[in-house]
């Protein structure tokens, strides 16, 4: 199997766990809010969980008959955030999509994007909780071996 079918693969998946857990046709041409949203998380995770280049991303959109192109997609990335902060839709939708198999691939990506927008007290607590957890799964490995 090649990259870009592995990828259509991948793609073509995360579109029907989505559409199962929101209800919505992320292809249907529409500017609705819920659906922009839909699309949003999609988006967000093919680029940053499956590593997708924003032109293969809007190449399968084309193929499932929704026109978009690049600079759509680098638009949906840079609004994730607004859309993850205000919108209940986007926080309910990723919490069921995080506790399924395709969601625990994107909860780093999601944890990269959480910390980019804590002020300095809070990233520093959160610095020094992963450090902790990190030297402690190093130790009951350690036990373990």
């Amino acid at each position: 199997m090649t990259t870009r079918e592995l990828q259509i693969k991948q793609a073509t998946r995360l579109a029907k766990e989505i559409q199962a857990v929101t209800g919505l046709d992320i292809f249907r041409n529409t500017r609705k809010s819920d659906y922009i949203e839909a699309r949003a998380i999609f988006n967000f995770m093919l680029y940053n969980t499956y590593k997708f280049r924003l032109q293969r991303i809007a190449d399968f959109y084309k193929m499932n008959g929704k026109n978009m192109n690049h600079a759509t997609m680098l638009h949906s990335l840079n609004n994730f955030d607004v859309y993850r902060r205000f919108s209940n839709n986007v926080n309910d939708w990723l919490g069921i999509l995080e506790k399924m198999e395709i969601g625990e691939n994107s909860k780093k990506d999601l944890m990269k994007q959480f910390i980019n927008f804590l002020d300095e007290d809070n990233l520093n607590k959160s610095y020094d909780f992963m450090k902790d957890l990190y030297y402690k799964q190093e130790e009951l490995e350690k036990v373990e071996n």
